[in-house]
């Protein structure tokens, strides 16, 4: 019988171990059905402060404000954007005539001209030779002629008074006398075109500029653009005054621009200064690759590596715009993709004829802000703010906690949507992180200990 209790005791005393073990798994089970209500109500808590305002740890009324551009959509960057310069609508390109050599150049890279400036001088030395050259020949064929139309007198004269049997060869050497008379009058006639030519070339032996702009480059030695294999010219000037838009498209993104699509062109330092235009010419002919992409910005990625494309857009005006200046280009341009459309509960007074907004003004402090109003989206609770808001606002729900000088807090959470730069010339592309559910060191993963 002795034998028998001990071995139910120790039969109890193994059981206890796995009971203790089931217990810990409960109080795990437990530990994270309890996380996760308290995250719900931390939500929850977020969330109902956004909407009616908390307060602060000294007691003063807090309330959040959130971003007009994301509350409106015009913050999401939805649109295709491109990067741009702004360059000369014409370039005027100067080659060196035939056989001539430069003398003096005048000007220099960088520098602005205008209509009548001196730009280079040719070396006239063996113009003027060729020239005299060109004079003597001349006088020599008017010799010629001269001495044709004597022979052709005295041939006249003779057949007048020769038996009739001479008379048919008289008048074969004076139609071989007249003949050789038309060839020499043509050669004065081409040699006459030659030295004025060179006349020409010699009085304008110092070219000037027809267009007002700014010299763009001088190749003293000639050679061939790497980018597009064509004969460099001998200097380029960019004409000021007709400015365009060129911009870079890579090949993946090549089939969202078409001549004729309209665009926005946005300046890169501020953002509200815009300008139109149309797609004027996709240039598939030339392409670049990235090293000749001097518009590139930002950490490069797999997509600047691409081969791109350049574009030219036609601008409605230039007014404000600057050459060289870079710009951005995008193709969301249809005025009710510009609209502003806000949620109605948002405007007070909406109704009357002075309907405001508060807004997180200066120093993060409540202020009233007046808006005008276009249409009204019943359908969608909405209306259009024609005036008074920008998307970079940032705007509190009415209630009775709004107060003008009252603090605010605003939630920047969800407002770095980024804008799809479709030229790959424009910020970063982040690969999405693949979760593991095994990973090492997360909370609340648990690990199965086989015994």
């Amino acid at each position: 019988m002795r034998g028998i209790r001990k071995q139910s005791s120790d039969t109890q005393s193994s059981s206890q171990p796995k009971e203790k073990r089931g217990l810990d798994t409960k109080q795990k089970k437990g530990m994270l059905i309890g996380g996760g209500i308290f995250l719900v109500a931390v939500i929850a808590l977020i969330l109902v402060k956004n909407l009616t305002g908390g307060s602060g740890a000294d007691g003063e009324n807090v309330l959040y404000a959130d971003s007009v551009g994301m509350i409106t959509g015009t913050g999401l960057g939805t649109q295709n954007r491109f990067t741009g310069v702004v360059e000369a609508q014409d370039t005027l390109k100067l080659t060196l005539a035939d056989n001539q050599k430069i003398k003096q150049i005048f000007v220099e890279k960088g520098q602005e001209v205008e209509p009548g400036t001196k730009l280079f001088e040719y070396d006239t030395e063996e113009l003027a030779m060729t020239l005299d050259q060109g004079k003597l020949e001349l006088e020599k064929i008017t010799n010629n002629i001269s001495s044709l139309n004597s022979q052709i007198a005295t041939l006249t004269t003779e057949k007048k008074s020769a038996p009739a049997s001479e008379q048919l060869s008289y008048t074969t050497q004076i139609q071989e006398l007249q003949m050789e008379i038309k060839q020499e009058e043509y050669n004065y006639k081409v040699k006459e075109l030659e030295v004025n030519r060179t006349q020409k070339s010699l009085e304008q032996s110092t070219v000037t500029s027809t267009v007002a702009g700014i010299v763009q480059e001088i190749n003293e030695q000639q050679g061939t653009d790497p980018s597009t294999g064509e004969s460099k010219p001998f200097m380029s000037i960019l004409s000021t005054g007709k400015y365009r838009i060129k911009g870079k498209i890579s090949e993946q993104n090549i089939g969202d621009l078409t001549p004729g699509t309209q665009v926005t062109i946005r300046s890169r330092v501020n953002e509200d200064e815009i300008w139109t235009g149309t797609v004027d010419n996709v240039d598939t002919e030339k392409p670049e690759n990235s090293s000749q992409d001097s518009m590139s910005y930002g950490s490069e990625n797999s997509d600047n590596q691409a081969t791109k494309y350049p574009f030219y857009v036609t601008l409605d005006t230039i007014d404000g715009l600057m050459l060289g200046q870079h710009v951005y280009i995008e193709t969301s341009t249809s005025l009710e993709a510009d609209k502003m459309w806000l949620m109605r509960d948002y405007i007070v007074d909406a109704d009357s004829d002075h309907p405001y907004v508060w807004v997180a003004g200066d120093n993060d402090k409540l202020e009233k802000r007046s808006v005008t109003l276009g249409e009204t989206n019943e359908d969608m609770g909405t209306c259009e703010i024609v005036d008074g808001l920008k998307a970079s606002d940032y705007i509190v729900w009415p209630s009775e906690e709004c107060k003008k000088g009252a603090a605010v807090v605003k939630n920047d959470s969800g407002t770095s949507g980024s804008t799809s730069d479709m030229s790959g010339a424009e910020g970063g592309y982040e690969e999405p992180v693949e979760e593991n559910a095994m990973q090492e060191g997360v909370p609340g993963t648990e690990e199965s200990v086989d015994e």
